[in-house]
């Protein structure tokens, strides 16, 4: 498995948290399928260089949350969840990440216009974003 899932060791956000979130990311963006395996604990341990209780905290957490399911004997899977639910996840997430954005606009006091010229900037310079149609 090439290297999806990634820690900051200087993030303040716990490293097991991390790892939930990366995993939950690469499943909202289709690099993780339903029902795919996961490393071991042990294995993803190894690769990020963290003791193998974090990573089966990050999976506690996962399970819990129906992100993955185990398989006894087998190891970890990616729950199988349905197109509506996934899209769901993702509005979610976009929504999280656009709360984080509107609290750095905010610290800097940008004002709601300059924010939006910023965003239809980014927007516009992204190759894959389309305009829609009226």
């Amino acid at each position: 498995m090439r290297r999806v899932i990634r820690v900051d060791e200087s993030s303040p956000v716990p490293i097991y948290q991390q790892i939930v979130e990366e995993v939950k990311r690469a499943v909202l963006t289709g690099v993780f399928g339903p029902d795919q395996r996961l490393p071991s604990i042990r294995e993803l341990a190894l690769e990020l260089k963290v003791n193998p209780n974090t990573v089966a905290k990050a999976y506690q957490e996962m399970e819990a949350q129906r992100v993955i399911y185990f398989r006894r004997g087998q190891g970890a899977y990616i729950s199988p969840r349905s197109e509506e639910e996934r899209v769901q996840e993702a509005q979610r997430e976009i929504s999280r990440l656009f709360r984080q954005v509107l609290d750095i606009a905010h610290s800097l006091r940008l004002s709601r216009t300059r924010l939006n010229d910023l965003f239809r900037q980014a927007a516009q310079e992204h190759p894959d974003m389309k305009e829609e149609k009226p």
